[in-house]
């Protein structure tokens, strides 16, 4: 269920929505993906397996070869309340986890084992990643308190917040990014489409806590905590206005309450969900970024991320990361209210933690330690509970800051060394005062409260004069070769442009995680290449490629990534995107009537498309083709779930591009607009992006940014275009006098 870092980690990432990991962990060696934190099973915690064994195999969760088998149990030394166990059994090489009430008196709704059950359940089929759940024994009889029995998951758990085990600040900022994305995906979750609506009360979530984490305090009470008595009262009188939204909410999210993909930038599981209900999006946000208030002194668990020179997005960043994702915007004001909140339910868990340890029955070796902290998280929520009353608005002020980041949320990544030696790093140098990489900083998390960095200021003009000494120049003669006979050729101009531009280091700039640049800062770089028609091209940022470039790098495996990415990021193809039809109306793309048949290992495309902008061009070598999945295989699917996209080599037989489509009598050569036939095009099944049914996914991820980009471009062309009309204006005279007077 958690598992401790690999030892090679990723050098370069960012961050999409977290993805869902249904299937069950089986390897052929118990340790080749992870090394899990287990310990001996602790006194008082032990199992009878031979109970267990049985029900598993009557479930068909293990085949009856297992019944024979020595069970081999560990417990996972992480966490405080419900015993958890690893089960591994050597006949199927089968691991499980086992998850269970604590024994002993508990307090009332505590450990509910049956509650965590019920909500991962009903999160399979959403995009909250959970582990596949088993069996549930509600029968204290078979192992002493009720337990269930979900699917072992390999990846990488992080006990700190900070995640300082983590190698690189840029792979840090991704991480944090595929935590906001499941965090927001989680907020936004249909309650009653999953079958949750009855799971907890409707309104009134904050004070109804309250009152709960009041009364589950007094009945641990050891000593009286002054701080926990000052937020027990201050609480109710302080409660926001907006109290009644409800969402479903986790609880108590944290870092090390999630585990991270062994290999991707991606959430793969959320745990613990003993605390999940029905309640205020905010308290969860609230204990998801209290570690920009707590010290860095604090135990692994609390720890505040100290100076921050490890890529981890500023406060400002996350916050309106996250108000982009959910729309929630009034957790801005009243952050620091469910803050002190966080640090009052803390408080009381706490010091249940501390009495159960006092009567033996603590869950983690360290229960004692643990449990001591109760009053100083207390006095934390007390600092909170009086900067809210004197600044409640010191979110709102800057608000906007992080917007950016809302395009770029848990966008899963591989290594690539391929893809890494063939780009080009603007902007690496290490921040003097922020201590992180521009790239891991910025180019993740989008830009900095404050404006403009100056490294991004400094390619900005760069940009700048490039396009006004290099590019504009030969824009006249360029355009006239557009209208030539040899249009649809390479122009050795734009060629020679290119390669003076990549030496320069102005290359690849629309991509944060190889240009430096957060999205805020590239719109400064767009909007100066958006001022000439040619000009995005010459630093290799033009469309269809850098929506394209952006899929590889977001969802591409290894091998997509080398033979396409590669080539892409080094100018040396070009690529077109083959979504729009001529037979529907593409405007809702779930009237697509292009397909994509498997074939064994080899998928067979077929349709027709057109407005394919990019495929006439000479060194156009690949198309990202969108088209439906054999229905007949999966007639109940979703209809956002019924369309793949797979790479298909524009020299592949069956693909025929059909001619060249004209906008206002211009065909935009050489790269144009084309319609495309594909009949019978056999590609293998590896081309395939991301998996069947996952179409829609990757285009919301490839088309938002893509939107974005032409309208940055636009207000550069916009600008030139009022500039060339004021220069007219002075220079045209009109009844003895120029226009502009």
């Amino acid at each position: 269920l958690r598992a401790t870092p690999p030892t090679k980690l990723m050098r370069r990432a960012l961050s999409n929505p977290a993805l869902l990991v249904r299937a069950a962990i089986r390897t052929r060696s118990p340790r080749a993906l992870c090394s899990t934190p287990t310990t001996a099973v602790r006194k008082g915690h032990e199992l009878d397996c031979s109970k267990v064994v049985p029900l598993l195999i009557e479930a068909g969760v293990l085949p009856p070869a297992d019944a024979k088998s020595e069970v081999q149990v560990a417990q996972f030394a992480h966490g405080q309340s419900n015993p958890t166990y690893i089960l591994t059994f050597p006949a199927s090489e089968t691991r499980l986890v086992l998850r269970k009430q604590p024994p002993g008196k508990l307090l009332k709704g505590a450990h509910a084992v049956d509650r965590e059950y019920r909500v991962m359940s009903a999160l399979k089929h959403t995009k909250v990643p959970v582990p596949a759940m088993r069996l549930f024994v509600d029968d204290a009889t078979v192992l002493g308190t009720p337990f269930f029995v979900c699917d072992f998951m390999a990846g990488r758990f992080y006990k700190d917040p900070a995640m300082r085990a983590v190698a690189t600040p840029q792979e840090r900022a991704s991480l944090y990014g595929a935590f906001v994305a499941t965090m927001a995906a989680m907020h936004c979750v249909d309650i009653s489409a999953v079958g949750l609506s009855d799971f907890g009360k409707v309104g009134g979530y904050l004070q109804r806590q309250t009152k709960v984490w009041t009364m589950q305090y007094r009945a641990a009470e050891t000593e009286t905590l002054d701080a926990m008595e000052r937020l027990a009262s201050w609480l109710p009188q302080a409660l926001p206005a907006d109290d009644d939204l409800t969402t479903l909410v986790h609880g108590d999210l944290r870092v090390d309450n999630l585990l991270f993909a062994p290999e991707r930038t991606e959430v793969a599981a959320v745990l613990d969900w003993e605390l999940s209900t029905l309640g205020h999006p905010g308290t969860d946000l609230a204990s998801a970024t209290l570690p920009y208030d707590t010290p860095s002194s604090f135990p692994s668990v609390f720890a505040g991320f100290g100076d921050n020179e490890l890529g981890i997005p500023r406060e400002q960043e996350l916050i309106d990361a996250y108000v982009d994702a959910t729309g929630y915007h009034n957790v801005r004001q009243h952050i620091d209210y469910y803050r002190a909140f966080a640090c009052f339910r803390m408080g009381s868990i706490l010091q249940g933690v501390y009495k159960r340890s006092l009567q033996g029955q603590a869950s983690s070796a360290d229960g004692a330690a643990v449990g001591k902290l109760a009053s100083v998280v207390a006095q934390l929520g007390v600092s909170l509970s009086s900067r809210y009353e004197r600044q409640p608005d010191r979110l709102t002020r800057t608000a906007g800051a992080g917007a950016a980041f809302a395009t770029a949320l848990a966008r899963p990544l591989e290594t690539s060394p391929t893809t890494t030696a063939t780009t080009t790093t603007i902007a690496t140098a290490t921040d003097a005062k922020g201590g992180a990489t521009a790239a891991g900083t910025a180019g993740v998390m989008g830009a900095r409260a404050g404006g403009v960095r100056p490294e991004a200021a400094a390619v900005c003009k760069a940009v700048r004069r490039f396009v006004d000494e290099k590019v504009l120049p030969l824009e006249a003669e360029l355009l006239e070769r557009s209208y030539s006979d040899g249009r649809w050729t390479l122009s050795p101009e734009v060629e020679a442009l290119k390669a003076e531009a990549r030496a320069h280091g102005l290359w690849n700039l629309f991509l944060p995680a190889v240009s430096g640049l957060s999205n805020e800062e590239y719109a400064t770089v767009a909007e100066e290449t958006g001022r000439c028609l040619l000009a995005p091209e010459v630093f290799n940022c033009s469309a269809p490629d850098t929506g394209n470039m952006e899929v590889l790098h977001m969802f591409g495996t290894a091998a997509q990534k080398a033979r396409w990415l590669a080539p892409l990021l080094a100018g040396e193809a070009r690529s077109c995107f083959a979504m729009t039809e001529p037979a529907v109306a593409s405007s809702d793309a779930t009237n697509m009537e292009a397909t994509i048949s498997e074939d064994g290992d080899t998928l067979v495309i077929n349709g027709r498309k057109w407005w394919t902008s990019g495929a006439l061009h000479p060194n156009c070598k690949v198309a990202i083709f969108m088209g439906r999945v054999d229905a007949s295989a999966s007639p109940d699917l979703p209809r956002h779930q019924q369309h793949s996209m797979v790479l298909v080599p524009m020299d592949s037989p069956g693909v025929q591009v059909v001619r060249p489509l004209r906008v206002f009598g211009y065909d935009d050569a050489p790269h144009g607009h084309a319609e495309v036939n594909f009949d019978a095009v056999r590609v293998p099944a590896a081309n395939l992006i991301l998996g069947q049914g996952r179409g829609f996914e990757i285009a919301q991820a490839r088309l938002g940014p893509g939107r974005i980009h032409h309208c940055m471009r636009l207000i550069g062309m916009a600008e030139r275009a009022v500039g060339l009309a004021c220069a007219r204006a002075d220079g045209r005279t009109a009844f003895g006098r120029p226009l502009s007077s």
